[in-house]
Order: C-alpha cells, then sequence, then structure tokens
C-alpha cells in the first residue's frame, strides 16, 4: 500500500485540504466512536453520521468526499443502493468479509474499499486519505490470499487468457498494482514512469477490459482469473 497521503501538509501557506466524510451506522455508539476517533484528525471533518435507510438523502444534502458504510446499514446484497451512493462519492465499506466474492461484487458496483471491522483506527484513516486523494481501490488483507491463490499446474481459465492477450506487458503491470490499492502517483513511482503515463495505461486497460471504472476494473481482473493468469505468467 501506498505511504500516507501528505494532502494535508499546508505548502506555501496554502490551507490544508480538508476530507469531508459522512458515516453510515446502524449503531450509534460506533458510530459517535467514528466520529470523535476521525474528528481528531486536522484534515478530516465528519460531516454527520446516517442509517442505511437516509444515507441517499444525507450524502446528496451533505455531499461527502468519503462515504463510509459499516454493515448491517447496508451490506454487499445491497446492491442498487451501493452503486447509487458510489456513482455520487466515494464509498468505503467496513463489513464482515467471508469470502473473496464479496469483495469482487462490491468492487462491481462502484464500491472504492472493502475493509473488515478489524482493520485500525490508522489504518482506516490512511485508507479514508487515499481513497479521496486517487481513487486507489482496497481490498481487506483478509480476502487478497484467496483471490490471488493460483495453484501453479491449474490451467488458466478462457476468460482470463482472452482478457490478458491484448494486454501489453506494461497494461499488465498496471492492472495488478491496481488490484493491490495502488493510486496513480503510487503506480508512477514503482514503475518509474509518470504520473501521465500511469493515467495513459489505466485509460487504455479500462477501455479493454470495457468496463468504466477503476473498481470495475479491478472487479473484472479478479473476477475473471486475470490477476492470477498474469501471476502464473510473470513465475514462468
Amino acid at each position: 500500500m501506498d505511504d500516507p497521503c501528505t494532502r494535508a501538509v499546508p505548502s506555501h501557506g496554502r490551507k490544508p485540504v480538508i476530507i469531508r466524510v459522512l458515516i453510515c451506522c446502524e449503531d450509534a455508539i460506533l458510530g459517535a466512536g467514528m466520529r470523535a476517533l476521525l474528528d481528531q484528525e486536522p484534515d478530516i471533518t465528519v460531516v454527520g453520521n446516517t442509517t442505511g435507510a437516509e444515507s441517499a438523502a444525507a450524502a446528496a444534502q451533505q455531499e461527502p468526499d468519503v462515504l463510509v458504510i459499516v454493515s448491517p446499514a447496508l451490506t454487499v446484497e445491497h446492491k442498487r443502493e451501493l452503486a447509487a451512493l458510489s456513482n455520487g462519492t466515494k464509498v468505503v465499506l467496513i463489513a464482515k468479509t467471508e469470502n473473496a466474492l464479496r469483495c469482487v461484487e462490491a468492487l462491481r458496483v462502484g464500491v472504492q474499499a472493502v475493509l473488515t471491522p478489524g482493520t485500525s483506527a490508522d489504518e482506516l484513516v490512511h485508507i479514508l486519505r487515499t481513497v479521496s486523494a486517487g481513487g486507489a481501490i482496497v481490498i481487506s488483507e483478509e480476502a487478497r490470499p484467496s483471490l490471488l491463490h493460483h495453484p501453479p499446474d491449474e490451467t488458466c481459465p478462457e476468460p482470463a487468457m482472452s482478457l490478458m492477450a491484448p494486454l501489453t506487458p506494461r497494461e499488465s503491470e498496471v492492472i495488478v498494482l491496481l488490484a493491490q490499492g495502488k493510486s496513480n502517483a503510487g503506480i508512477a513511482e514503482k514503475l518509474s514512469v509518470s504520473t501521465a503515463t500511469v493515467r495513459t495505461h489505466v485509460h487504455h486497460l479500462l477501455r479493454k477490459l470495457g468496463v468504466g471504472t477503476r473498481a470495475q476494473a479491478v472487479a473484472v481482473a479478479y473476477e475473471s482469473g486475470l490477476i492470477s493468469a498474469i501471476g502464473r505468467k510473470s513465475a514462468t
């Protein structure tokens, strides 16, 4: 994961950029605790607490940079609601991840990050900054092993092969880094290229994978087995 975002640090006397966060949580005590935690950060302000039923109206009124949804206020099964909310703001979903497919489903509808209740306070703050700054995709550490598992003797599925065929070697590297939660700046640093070059690669990836967002690209890459196929190819 990239280094913590430093957009809150003033430069040449400019005011820090404030990240507006809306919390969607059915548990009043948990929601209040999260608000108290985030309000300690100089670059984060919590604009309100809401529930699943009121989340759409609250998001439209408050216009947050990031909406943090704590399950069961909304779960992965609430695809229509999550898709609508993700269309207007960046969404971070905190839910028990029973299997990797649940993460993929959430990414499919536009959620930027899927975390578990075990995520530390420092990690949550870091993720809010990362998602707000660069639209990076974050998947909980618990789900990554099963998503990336690829037995060496397993044949690549046909969907993965068809998706991998038109990708350049560099585009293959970029989709893997996107799936690791890297922002454009993080990918640029890793590959020793400019952020403009990374944006071009991402644009080409979205077109070749037939999707409209980075989140959907990562979801397709995991769901089709593309990430595992790239990993097997790199290992040979």
